[in-house]
Parts: structure tokens; sequence; C-alpha cells
């Protein structure tokens, strides 16, 4: 069975995806809530700093995709690059003409790491990506043996150090469950062969 996509179901599918997560973005930013990965990261420094999210994600995500150049697949690393650019981009338009009110950093936590999960989920399945620690995982456990796994929790569990030490402990707690809800949908859906169907149903 040939599970490549046409162009044009390519491109729907990621503007599925780039539209989830930059809403989750906004989402979690307007709540002070941070998620995992590269994304956690530029959400941090830029509610430190005040800089751009936009141009935060975009530069700390570029040089994890010229590693990809190298180590991955051409296509993956042409659309990651074009996703991460439109996040950027898509995050920074929706944050200042969508406000949402009543909003609780655990409400956000929660949402926000469904439709990050949700996001990337049909990113991963359109052979794309927004995030570049996954790349540098990678490249360790290759290079050195490192537990991928587990590289990703350490950096993840670094990010909420931060959340915390800065923000208090609400806002590590309501960060933690973003990451925790984002993970369990990857991990629940995101298996190869899962949604492939049997013969006898194909045929019928």
């Amino acid at each position: 069975m040939n599970s490549r996509h046409a162009i044009h179901e390519d491109l729907f599918a990621l503007s599925i995806g780039i539209l989830t997560l930059s809403f989750a973005i906004v989402l979690l930013k307007q709540a002070g809530v941070l998620v995992g990965g590269v994304a956690g990261l530029a959400l941090l420094v830029s509610q430190l700093s005040g800089w751009s999210f936009g141009l935060l994600f975009l530069g700390l995500s570029a040089p994890f995709y010229l590693m990809a150049w190298f180590r991955m697949s051409r296509s993956f690393t042409v659309k990651s690059l074009i996703t991460v650019a439109q996040v950027s981009w898509l995050a920074e338009t929706l944050g200042q003409s969508l406000v949402i009110q009543g909003l609780t950093p655990l409400m956000a936590g929660a949402i926000g790491g469904v439709l990050c999960g949700v996001g990337l989920l049909v990113l991963f399945r359109h052979q794309s990506s927004a995030g570049g620690f996954n790349v540098l995982a990678l490249f360790c456990q290759e290079r050195f043996g490192w537990r991928a796994g587990y590289l990703l929790m350490g950096l993840d569990a670094l990010i909420l150090l931060a959340t915390a030490y800065f923000y208090g402990v609400a806002t590590g707690l309501a960060s933690a469950l973003c990451i925790v809800l984002m993970n369990l949908v990857l991990g629940f859906n995101h298996r190869p062969g899962r949604y492939i169907a049997k013969p006898e149903l194909a045929a019928s």
C-alpha cells in the first residue's frame, strides 16, 4: 500500500497542523503557560525579554534544521522549515487580534497541551515537524549512544524548572500538564500502521 500523500493532501493537512499549533501557542502565551521543546524555550525567552516569539522560534529552530538537512531527508527538512516559519508568523498575527479572557493557567495547559499534540500529530503524519529538540536527540543517540527519549525528557524538565523558578510553582504545574497531555496525544496516536485498514475492510 502506498502511504505517500498527494501534494494537495499535504498542503491541506499542514495548513491544519500549523493553524492548530499557532492557536495553541497564542492560548498558552496569554495564560503565561509554557510547552516543551523549542516552542517552550522561545515562549520562555519571549516572556522574560519581551522579544518577539515568532523571531525567537524561527531563530532557535534554525540550527536544528540545518542539522536535519544533513542527517534526515531533504523533504522533511524543507517541510519543517516552512512549518516553523508559518507558525512563527501566524502565532504573532493571531496574538495581535485574538484575546481570550477568563483563561486560567490550568485550563490553558489542558487545552493547549491537547491542541499541540493534535497539531504535531498532523504534521508528523505528513512528514513535517515544528520542534528542533527531536533532531538533536536523534543525533546524540546516533553519535554518543544517549537515549533520545531520556534526553528529550531532560530538556523539557529544564524548561519546567526555569518556568517554576521565574513564574512560580502553579505556572510550572500548568506547564507540566500541557507537556504531559501533548505527549499522551502523540503517544496514543502516533504509531506506525495504527490507522491502516485491514485488507478485508479496505476491499469491502
